[in-house]
């Protein structure tokens, strides 16, 4: 088993949320030298900062941990789970979906001069991967190719007509005299054609929100009807679902599905991770997150 350097792990400065202490306690467990983290490590901190509920909230912490183990599959989940404790499992390049994912929600990031990489970028790779499993088709990551650049777009109408092809629906990009290339937040397509490639199908125009400010309008952003009606050159045939992937948990229930009738399909943590790491895992993709996590955020494999 291949070990980060250790090092202390900054403790949630709201410590009473069990998603954030259950990020603490998986982090804390890749940085020590034997890959191992504790309820004790746990109650130690809590008790130092006088919580009042220890016993309590470190329950709710491992069910946290249980919930993540069924919800990602023991396949794509790094950690294994004792009575009291969490410990890696095997090679920490074996999970790059779930490991990186962890790492960008735990610690943020912000552009800046000089990046090797941007985990933003990165996190709607790993989304494409996630939606072309779950639904058993294909995908297009849509985003990352129309943003930027002096033609931009030139790229944004190509990759519109690319996708109306792919779709068998749409009859490409529809001209129009002024334009924005912004992508109206699209960032990942997937769908699950039949064998005839014909229109009626089922189809997902999904959101990444890698960052922290995703709860709220982010969730809504995105209207696949109107990018539809506003770049095709004729109207959809199949119905478009929403969909926003978020490398982010959510513990309570009742929160989970606020959020989840405003996204529509909700792709977490831990959905992300289950649905993509099969085919991530040993990739060019997997080198440049594992890569990205030692070069950002210090987690070494």
């Amino acid at each position: 088993m291949a070990k980060s350097k250790r090092r202390p792990v900054r403790f949630p400065g709201d410590f009473n949320q069990p998603d954030k202490l259950a990020d603490w306690l998986e982090l804390s467990a890749l940085f020590q030298a034997d890959g191992n983290a504790s309820a004790g490590d746990l109650e130690r901190k809590l008790r130092q900062l006088s919580c009042a509920n220890v016993e309590s909230l470190i329950g709710s912490v491992f069910t946290e941990i249980d919930r993540r183990v069924l919800a990602t599959t023991p396949a794509a989940y790094p950690f294994s789970r004792a009575d009291t404790s969490i410990s890696i499992k095997g090679k920490i390049s074996d999970y790059p979906a779930y490991i990186f994912c962890l790492a960008v929600s735990f610690y943020g990031w912000k552009p800046y001069r000089g990046a090797a990489a941007n985990p933003w970028l990165l996190f709607e790779e790993i989304c494409g991967f996630s939606a072309k499993r779950y639904i058993g088709g294909e995908s297009i990551v849509f985003g990352t190719s129309s943003r930027s650049g002096s033609k931009a777009k030139n790229v944004f109408q190509l990759r519109v007509t690319a996708l109306s092809k792919a779709l068998g629906e749409g009859d490409g990009f529809r001209p129009q005299k002024k334009f924005s290339t912004k992508d109206g937040k699209l960032d990942v397509v997937a769908w699950r054609p039949f064998p005839d490639k014909r229109a009626s199908q089922i189809v997902i125009f999904g959101q990444c929100a890698a960052g922290a400010s995703w709860i709220g309008a982010k969730l809504t952003e995105l209207c696949p009807d109107s990018f539809w009606d506003q770049w095709m050159s004729t109207g959809k045939v199949s119905t478009l679902l929403r969909s926003v992937f978020v490398p982010h948990r959510v513990f309570d229930d009742k929160e989970w599905e606020f959020h989840a009738r405003s996204a529509r399909l909700l792709f977490d943590r831990c959905r992300v991770a289950a649905h993509s790491n099969q085919d991530i895992k040993g990739t060019p993709l997997a080198v440049r997150l594992l890569k990205c996590c030692k070069t950002e955020w210090s987690i070494s494999t």
